[in-house]
């Protein structure tokens, strides 16, 4: 097969499945099982429908499987897990610091919010970039994240306070953070990166184009496609699309730097949880 023409196929192959697949998947259950959706909120407590992150996962394994890959090629596995585990606990100060200005209440949907979470997540890839080339394991922030995940679970039921902060740290922590990166940093970047290649170095870790256009169309997913075909929201949100592009290539680097999705999967969905939950009490 011609190298251009892989790499166009393989680029229309992610976004068939990312933009078509997930969606239509989604709304096809939602439609044969009409009160689906409001269970999730209402019955289950979610914030929001999750169901959706589940098909991301479910699509992804699907399609890896089809192609008769192994999950762990596409990082999708828990090899050198101290190392990947050390990766992320030495980022995770960093990454919930870049998370301050939303919350001092700057809006990411808004211009002005963009560029200010685009120019932190600049900052916050360089930080990252020069804290790792050190390999500096920070084994004690690994323990503060498990005993905030663990820490809730004896505090009360599904109903009270510290039920529904269980469900929104599992919101984010679980679905948005495993759901969204084994689709775009498990199958995509790495379904790119075999049309593309990893030809260039950032820091001394490899990378290709497969990291850039998987940050472009992770960005892309967050101007409001799924939401509006979904039938959750009509909003288009391009500035939450463009500073999102320079969080997914913050999760692309650790995808390329960790070898796996655990990293940036922990990154994604830990502080957005942490914060989640926290506000209840705060509040």
């Amino acid at each position: 097969m011609n190298a251009k023409f892989r790499k166009i196929t393989t680029i229309a192959e992610v976004a068939l499945v990312t933009f078509v697949l997930v969606p239509y998947l989604t709304l096809g259950v939602n439609r044969l099982f009409p009160h689906f959706e409001s269970w999730q909120t209402d019955t289950l407590g979610f914030p929001f429908p999750v169901f959706v992150y589940v098909v991301m996962v479910a699509l992804s394994l699907f399609v890896i499987l089809l192609r008769g890959r192994k999950l762990a090629d596409y990082g999708i596995h828990f090899r050198e897990l101290k190392y990947q585990l050390d990766i992320a606990a030495a980022c995770f100060i960093p990454v919930v610091l870049s998370w301050v200005p939303l919350g001092m209440g700057v809006d990411h949907t808004t211009w002005s919010g963009a560029i200010i979470m685009a120019v932190m997540n600049v900052g916050l890839l360089l930080v990252l970039a020069l804290i790792l080339r050190k390999k500096t394991p920070l084994p004690a922030l690994g323990m503060a994240a498990v005993w905030v995940l663990l820490w809730p679970s004896e505090l009360g039921g599904a109903q009270s306070p510290v039920g529904k902060a269980i469900v929104l740290f599992l919101t984010y922590a679980l679905f948005v953070g495993f759901g969204e990166e084994i689709l775009f940093r498990g199958y995509m970047q790495s379904r790119l990166n075999e049309a593309f290649g990893k030809p260039y170095h950032f820091f001394e870790v490899p990378f290709g184009w497969g990291a850039v256009i998987t940050a472009l169309l992770f960005g892309f997913m967050h101007i409001g496609i799924l939401r509006w075909i979904l039938g959750s929201s009509t909003e288009v949100a391009l500035a939450w699309g463009f500073w999102t592009v320079f969080g997914g290539l913050v999760s692309c680097f650790l995808r390329e730097k960790s070898g796996g999705i655990l990293a940036p999967a922990l990154m994604h969905g830990l502080p957005q949880a942490i914060a989640s939950a926290a506000m209840l009490f705060l509040s």
